[in-house]
């Protein structure tokens, strides 16, 4: 574990989780200033404060800076530190994935936040908000995932894991100083993903294989 850093370090911190898992709702309730109980407490674990706080870092300004090649321009935007809306089911994961790998290259303390939902509560939501709002703009994955769960509920679990997995490996190969998890469903701190309790599968190497050919299309959204 790193050292404890001063606080005049640049600090990033990133609110990442799948779609409709509680993101824009725990920002919102932090930048208020009147925050809930536990919304405090993750406010005060992931050291949402001073400079952090004042500077919300957004993904789609910082892609056109991406795509532009302005030299400088995300450390610009990064500056002292501040934080990340990051979907982890969004579109254009790729690219965002790499640009979050520069901006933590340009930090000296990185902080996630991720928050975890099961898989029949993910795809409830997100039919829910579907459903409710029909001219809001969700991802490619999402909509993929809501037509797969109707008509093979086992295929688009096995696809959810592949996600969940995917993004699990990112955080495992990054330079983080903390991590601390979230699940959605009770609003606590979890030490430990109980997977079979967020339904989630264990896939096979061949399960793996078939899923990326049979699914290829989808899949490739989370890759």
């Amino acid at each position: 574990m790193p050292k404890k850093l001063k606080n005049n370090k640049k600090r990033l911190v990133v609110i990442a989780g799948p779609s409709c898992s509680g993101k824009s709702w725990l920002i919102h309730q932090i930048r208020s200033g009147f925050p809930s109980s536990f919304a405090g407490s993750v406010q005060k674990k992931c050291k949402i404060k001073g400079r952090v706080l004042r500077n919300r870092l957004r993904l789609s300004s910082l892609r056109k800076d991406w795509k532009t090649f302005e030299e400088g321009r995300l450390q610009k935007r990064f500056g002292r530190g501040g934080y990340l809306h990051f979907d982890v089911t969004g579109r254009h994961q790729r690219l965002k994935r790499k640009i979050l790998q520069e901006l933590m290259k340009s930090a000296d303390q990185v902080i996630i936040l991720n928050i975890v939902v099961g898989f029949e509560q993910w795809i409830e939501v997100n039919a829910l908000r579907r459903d409710q709002d029909p001219e809001r703009s969700i991802s490619s994955f999402v909509k993929g995932m809501l037509k797969l769960n109707a008509r093979d509920p086992s295929a688009a679990k096995k696809c959810y894991t592949y996600a969940f997995d995917r993004w699990q490996r990112y955080l495992d190969c990054s330079p983080l100083f903390k991590c601390i998890t979230v699940e959605s469903r009770e609003v606590k701190f979890i030490q430990q993903v109980d997977r079979a309790r967020l339904g989630l599968v264990e896939l096979t190497v061949f399960q793996l294989a078939w899923l990326k050919i049979r699914y290829a299309f989808l899949l490739a959204r989370v890759s």
